[in-house]
């Protein structure tokens, strides 16, 4: 969130959030008192509601006078709540214990109008708390719904078995699981994507997961569809129809999920596959997305296939025999230039690039032609390359694509 500029605001917010406790414990009195399910609350029942409502109105005062909206991502906290409640309180009353929340705090903002600027900082608020606590609100009983469907194992257990059945490669037969698929627009004959994500830190609570799970297919939906989203033990997958707009639409929304939910202290790296038509192909886009994933990191946390070459795709992984099929001298090669600052294989890529045209690779590459020639016969010379051989060209792309790919996992180590 972004810091309050404004004196009236940012001392109305000081204000409140000394008060934190105190509103809680008032919030919570009232919410045990009013609401008939949640009356006779034991101490540990008790003690729940109250770091749910503190939570509440913490996120509330948080995004006051922020410079965006609350979001969903940011109410991951509602989750463990909401599978709790499912267990005892109607949704209504679930939902009306926030505003009990919001009331509460409304009073407290309004003890505080003693003066001009204070009575404008209690108007804001006045005109933040109905727009937070609608997305808290819309997206609590979202929350309850799932859990409720998770208690009564249906949906959820629908969603699961499909899933199996379709990373399993098997075929699809008149019931439940078939109707689920189509309601997902997943059918011989449209194409769709695997997407596979997994926290960067382990363990993570199985609802934030399933909030998480939540907001990648909302960023993954095509339309209206609601794609097929499941958690499986500590990974997401999400099978969904495919975007026809450019790739790096999708991984842009993909990526503003992931900020969201960074932001929010989930940090995940998510696989994407390329198009695939047909259910029997699911396994396969479901292996693209996984290997995907693993070459994902904290400066990109989602790979997505479609936006590659097939020559990036084949040096994805590092593979230690094709490593080991080129020269030591082309890997000592490798090595040294980037020792130096790499500036011999931006040329040499710049010139592939370029369809072998050294000028135009210079004049891409802001240098003079000669400097073009003399890196192209340094480079080989130092790898023992015939830069006119179409195959000693390819090795050492190969070569570099490999030590680019090996290069985080060797800064993770360190």
């Amino acid at each position: 969130m972004a810091v309050v500029s404004d004196p009236a605001i940012a001392g109305l917010q000081n204000e409140l959030q000394q008060r934190l406790d105190e509103l809680a414990d008032e919030a919570t009195q009232l919410i045990v008192t009013e609401l008939p399910s949640y009356r006779g609350a034991d101490e540990s029942f008790r003690t729940d509601i109250r770091a749910h409502v503190i939570l509440h109105l913490q996120a509330s005062l948080d995004s006051l006078g922020a410079d965006r909206d609350v979001t969903p991502e940011d109410l991951l906290f509602v989750r463990p709540h909401a599978a709790r409640r499912a267990k005892r309180v109607p949704v209504a009353e679930f939902v009306r214990a926030f505003y009990v929340g919001e009331r509460v705090l409304w009073r407290a903002a309004l003890a505080l109008a003693v003066d001009e600027d204070s009575r404008r900082a209690a108007l804001a608020f006045a005109s933040h708390l109905p727009r937070y606590f609608e997305v808290a609100t819309t997206h609590a009983a979202e929350v309850y719904v799932e859990a409720q469907e998770q208690l009564a194992a249906t949906g959820e257990r629908i969603r699961r078995d499909l899933l199996e059945d379709l990373l399993a490669g098997r075929e699809l037969e008149p019931g439940p699981r078939l109707d689920a698929a189509r309601a997902a627009r997943l059918h011989e004959g449209a194409p769709c994507h695997v997407l596979s994500a997994i926290a960067s830190a382990s363990p993570v609570d199985e609802q934030l997961l399933r909030g998480a799970a939540a907001s990648l297919a909302r960023a993954a939906a095509v339309g209206r569809t609601t794609p097929l989203a499941v958690v499986r033990r500590d990974e997401i997958v999400i099978v969904f129809a495919e975007d026809t707009s450019a790739p790096e639409r999708l991984v842009e929304r993909l990526m503003g999920a992931c900020d969201r939910l960074s932001r929010a202290g989930l940090s995940l790296t998510v696989g994407v596959s390329t198009a695939v038509t047909g259910l029997a192909l699911i396994p396969d886009a479901y292996r693209e997305a996984w290997t995907a994933r693993l070459t994902a990191g904290p400066g990109s946390p989602v790979v997505s296939l479609s936006g590659m070459s097939a020559f990036d795709y084949l040096t994805l992984t590092g593979d230690p025999t094709v490593k080991r099929m080129i020269t030591p001298a082309i890997h000592e090669f490798i090595a040294q230039d980037a020792a130096d600052g790499g500036p011999l294989i931006a040329t040499l890529r710049e010139y592939v690039s370029a369809d072998l045209n050294v000028r135009l690779a210079a004049e891409r590459l802001h240098i003079h032609v000669n400097t073009a020639h003399y890196r192209l016969a340094r480079i080989a010379e130092r790898s023992g390359c015939d830069l006119r051989r179409v195959g000693d060209l390819i090795e050492i792309l190969i070569a570099a694509r490999l030590a680019d790919a090996s290069a985080p996992a060797a800064g993770a180590a360190q």
